[in-house]
């Protein structure tokens, strides 16, 4: 080896680094104190503030917020090459969490050119903040590792064709680079119970209604409350949402404390609030195909804060539209009545079962055979046809004749041809006027469809269901029994 070579790998030579001290701590903010013994004049919550325990209480929708420093603690060594890597463990995947003072030391000749290292003076430090929304619930742990030392790069030793001395020296004993672990376990939790219970509105509307509960013990009382600021809801494309709300004449400055509190948002745990939203079809697709049984509506996202104004979000599961109440009515099955409609209170109109029908109809190819359950019948098998009355009144008086359309489908898979039948033993306060048949003619299979006219009266006042509708197979004489077709008011006629 000449002489030149020589030097330069003298440059390359380890030089002794100190050991970092790892400093790691979550950036919260502070809560209020709880007093022990709370009055009229002093509320439970005192003005003293008090740090959280370790990492505190995390709650799912916040955004995770740590602070990692590296203090050099030694009078004269500096901290050569230093990198700091943070991952977020998560209970289904490991998240990387970049900081400032992440620098991986290079492995090949090219990344060594590149390189810039990071050193600590003597009794100095460095220090970087990570973040990371949270998203799952659970144990979760922060893992943060250190290396140092090694060889000395700001020299940048660089031998003829172009390989680096440092890159052997590296392997050579007492200058390899050192490491070590540090690991931060946390729990994340829900801090709000989010319930939804869905009903049908029509064939293109649902109405969701959502129950949010804050989750946190009772014991804590109001240091546990959170405040939400924003209820919104997602629909799936083709959909939109709207919030339905009792809009206040009375000015905030009118309002007691008490309706104060109740518009503000705040949920102590235990509370709650219930917030209703009403989900249509909204593009030219989705209104032609309806909403159908098992569609996906969308989601809730809740926007929360807690006392000292620290945000965070949280989204339900997706929420899906409802079978029409019948469908999930096995029960009805009788042998005696194989149609399975007995005299409940299951209504058509509004209930969507034309299109549950028709989405079952659908799907029929990629279900299951029918000899795997002799004993189950699909919603088409049940209802081949179905009777939907369009725009039904709500009032009807006492002698006033009203005609009534409805559009007959025909969801099965062979041709039919059709009678509607109107028969007065099955139909009480609201009967059928002039003539009770009608014949539909012959319906073409999957989808074929007709309007059909029917003139009603009243006879007597209340509330009554206008039922009795039956379709007749004049080639086969089957006969389907529907439910009833809607509800109306009956009063007496106007003076």
């Amino acid at each position: 080896m000449n002489s030149s070579n020589a030097s330069l790998l003298d440059k390359n030579e380890s030089v002794s680094s100190a050991a970092p001290m790892l400093k790691v701590m979550r950036i919260q903010s502070p809560d209020l104190a709880i007093r022990s013994t709370p009055s009229l004049t002093s509320p439970i919550l005192s003005s003293a503030l008090i740090l959280p325990d370790s990492f505190g209480v995390i709650h799912i929708g916040e955004t995770f917020t740590a602070y990692i420093g590296a203090l050099n603690v030694s009078p004269n060594l500096p901290v050569t090459n230093l990198s700091i890597s943070a991952t977020l463990q998560t209970p289904t995947r490991s998240v990387p969490m970049p900081s400032t003072l992440e620098n991986k030391f290079p492995t090949s000749p090219q990344e060594w050119l590149k390189y810039k290292p990071i050193d600590i003076k003597p009794q100095q430090g460095l220090d970087a903040i990570i973040s990371r929304p949270l998203e799952e619930t659970g144990q979760h742990m922060l893992r943060v590792e250190v290396s140092y030392g090694g060889p000395d790069l700001t020299q940048g030793s660089v031998l003829q064709g172009g390989t680096v001395n440092a890159y052997d020296s590296e392997q050579s004993e007492g200058n390899s680079r050192k490491f070590f672990r540090k690991f931060y376990r946390f729990h994340v939790s829900s801090p709000l119970y989010i319930r939804e219970l869905t009903l049908r509105g029509g064939e293109s509307t649902c109405f969701v209604s959502l129950a949010v509960e804050n989750a946190a013990p009772i014991e804590s009382g109001c240091a546990g409350g959170l405040t939400v600021s924003q209820n919104k809801f997602q629909p799936c494309h083709g959909l939109s949402a709207q919030k339905i709300q009792t809009l206040s004449t009375v000015p905030d400055s009118q309002k007691s404390a008490t309706e104060l509190y109740d518009d503000s948002g705040r949920i102590n745990p235990g509370e709650s609030k219930r917030y209703m939203f009403e989900v249509k079809a909204s593009s030219e697709n989705a209104a032609l195909k309806g909403i159908a049984m098992g569609d996906e509506l969308g989601k809730a996202v809740i926007t929360w804060h807690k006392t000292m104004g620290e945000a965070g979000r949280i989204a339900s599961t997706f929420i899906y539209c409802p079978p029409c109440s019948i469908s999930s009515e096995s029960s009805n099955f009788t042998d005696d009545d194989p149609n399975g409609i007995q005299d409940d209170n299951f209504v058509v109109h509004r209930s969507g079962l034309s299109v549950d029908v028709a989405a079952s109809s659908a799907n029929r190819s990629v279900s299951y055979a029918a000899s795997d359950f002799p004993n189950f019948k699909t919603l088409e098998d049940r209802f081949p046809v179905t009777v939907e009355p369009i725009s039904p009144p709500n009032v009807m008086h006492i002698g006033v004749p009203v005609e009534l359309s409805v559009l007959v489908v025909n969801h099965g898979t062979k041709r039919m041809n059709l009678q509607l039948q109107m028969r007065l033993s099955h139909m009480k306060g609201v009967l059928v006027s002039e003539q009770s048949f009608r014949n539909l003619g012959t319906l073409a299979p999957n989808g074929g469809s007709v309007i059909s006219k029917i003139q009603l009266i009243a006879i007597s006042p209340g509330l009554f269901f206008v039922s009795g509708c039956f379709i007749v197979d004049l080639d086969s004489g089957i006969e389907i029994k529907q439910p009833h077709l809607f509800s109306v008011l009956v009063e007496t006629a106007a003076s």
